[in-house]
């Protein structure tokens, strides 16, 4: 086993055998050789096994206390006694209104709808009674956990249920909180190290900590007082964010990171319970999320299809915003988008490229989001046409 300032580097056995070998050839000339089957051969294997099983503990140990390089179960087993747990991955929740005969009362997981955009299926998670009117508010977990985009217009069917449930409302779906999928090492050990100021409550780093749990990303979320605007009077908090669960469950969040004696900024209100179960208003500013365009003219290279080459670089482009990410107050540069373009294949040139704000605005070189925007990309928003 090497250990250096870098790391350490464990041998296999037959490494170790050929270290064992190289020492017994200073004694018995380097013609010596360990030969198969021969007690030496067997009490090398005996001591090399013995030198693995002694390296596994101290790679044990290594990782079970080193924050900056453990991983996997290590770092689990390390963080949880240090007081942060990995986020596991989580089902996309959403509401949608069911219809069926009155004073009926369905069970939980007895209901199987189906998102006919994306064909993604969800079941009842609680059981539930159809109201006089013959329509009941179900709240409807996705049958697979990690982040499956949901919009509140999507078309939903039922896929099974009981008799008496005899058909789904055409309302749009609401309460929808964007599932998350198992957060990865890289994750964990950025959450971990923001959240050593966590038990320190009130704190700026400490509210950044908590709440970006629920937020996809850290440029979803601003935290917003006196410190970081001149303007803003003593004790004011601002906290805009493009969470990823429901308002009452950030709400909560926000009251049981932020010190008491607060006053919050925001458009949206939602109640909070403390510690004796009494209500809390809290105000944050949910953030609003403009519809994006992007429009462009591309020269398509001889010998490829136009509709093949502009579909790939569509998807080049909607790969590039998700590593991107366009966070609040954005500035998205039309120019952006050229690398993702020129890197499809069968593309020549682009020859121009544009984005606007909104269906009705204009396409521009640029586009500035206000504070409490965060941009809102879609395949059908964008759009290239073959020049030559």
């Amino acid at each position: 086993m090497e250990i250096d300032k870098n790391g350490y580097i464990l041998p296999d056995l037959i490494t170790i055998i050929k270290l064992y070998e190289a020492e017994l050839q200073k004694k018995y000339g380097s013609d010596y050789h360990i030969k198969p089957d021969e007690i030496i051969e067997n009490i090398v294997i005996a001591c090399g096994l013995t030198e693995i099983n002694l390296q596994d503990n101290i790679e044990y140990i290594c990782e079970q206390y080193n924050p900056e390089g453990c991983s996997g179960d290590f770092q689990d087993a390390l963080y949880e006694r240090l007081g942060v747990k990995r986020l596991e991955a989580e089902p996309t929740i959403l509401t949608k209104k069911i219809i069926g005969t009155a004073g009926y009362t369905a069970q939980a997981n007895t209901i199987t709808i189906r998102n006919l955009q994306n064909s993604c299926e969800f079941i009842n998670s609680n059981s539930f009674t159809i109201d006089d009117s013959g329509n009941a508010d179900v709240n409807f977990e996705a049958n697979t956990k990690g982040a499956i985009s949901v919009n509140p217009d999507d078309e939903f069917q039922i896929v099974d249920a009981p008799n008496e449930i005899t058909g789904i409302s055409d309302e749009p779906a609401s309460d929808i909180a964007l599932g998350r999928y198992r957060e990865t090492d890289d994750e964990f050990r950025q959450r971990f190290k923001s959240s050593k100021a966590m038990n320190s409550k009130a704190t700026r780093n400490a509210n950044d900590a908590n709440l970006t749990k629920y937020v996809d990303n850290i440029a979803f979320l601003k935290i917003i007082d006196k410190k970081s605007d001149n303007t803003f009077a003593p004790g004011t908090l601002e906290i805009i964010a493009k969470h990823n669960t429901t308002d009452e469950i950030f709400a909560q969040a926000v009251f049981d990171t932020v010190a008491d004696g607060v006053n919050y900024i925001g458009n949206t209100s939602k109640i909070a319970k403390d510690e004796f179960g009494e209500d809390v208003i809290i105000k944050f500013e949910k953030a609003v999320e403009p519809e994006i365009y992007i429009n462009g003219s591309i020269k398509v290279k001889d010998g490829y299809y136009a509709n093949n080459v502009i579909t790939n670089a569509k998807q080049n482009i909607l790969d590039y915003i998700q590593k991107r990410v366009f966070g609040l107050q954005s500035i998205i540069y039309a120019t952006e988008f050229i690398v993702p373009i020129l890197e499809t294949d069968g593309v020549e040139a682009v020859l121009d490229i544009q984005v606007k704000k909104g269906k009705d605005g204009s396409f521009v070189e640029s586009i500035s989001l206000a504070k409490n925007e965060a941009p809102d990309f879609a395949p059908e928003r964008i759009t290239l046409n073959e020049n030559a």
